[in-house]
């Protein structure tokens, strides 16, 4: 929807990173109408979770509280490991190389799904190429994404 440039990396350093949960209500309407005319009918939405950890400290995930209002279905884990780096602080290369940390949940069954996959911010598209990626291998017939900004 936006492009990703100071405004939006102070709006997201505010909102994610010093836990100002309030904010996503600047975008939250206009993102969650986006996403209700490009949804097609069928199409599950899923969101990219934050590990352990992130849920832990911050308390929220960034892109479910972007979403807030429409049905998703929580089905991914996202098992980066405690000692291992968050995306944003990995290089491109280092983002473009790294395994990938999502897994389907334990009796999630997505076969023959459509699924729209969402994000908050689109950097090197790593995280949702891993995220495909498992939900393809998972069963998935199509899977797109769509995320704030990039």
């Amino acid at each position: 929807m936006f492009q990703y440039d100071e405004t939006m990396r102070n709006f997201f350093q505010h909102y994610k990173f010093q836990g100002d949960y309030l904010l996503r209500k600047v975008f939250q309407d206009q993102f969650v109408n986006f996403i209700q005319k490009i949804l097609k009918e069928n199409e599950l939405i899923v969101p990219v979770p934050v590990d352990e950890s992130t849920m832990t400290s911050r308390g929220f995930n960034q892109v479910t509280g972007l979403i807030e209002g429409l049905d998703w279905k929580d089905v991914l884990i996202n098992q980066r490991s405690n000692d291992s780096l968050h995306q944003f602080q990995r290089s491109r290369r280092e983002r473009l190389q790294q395994d990938s940390s999502f897994i389907l949940k334990s009796g999630c069954d997505i076969s023959g799904e459509h699924i729209l996959l969402v994000d908050d911010i689109y950097t090197t598209g790593a995280t949702l190429r891993q995220a495909r990626t498992t939900l393809l291998r998972n069963g998935a017939t199509q899977v797109r994404s769509v995320t704030l900004c990039r």
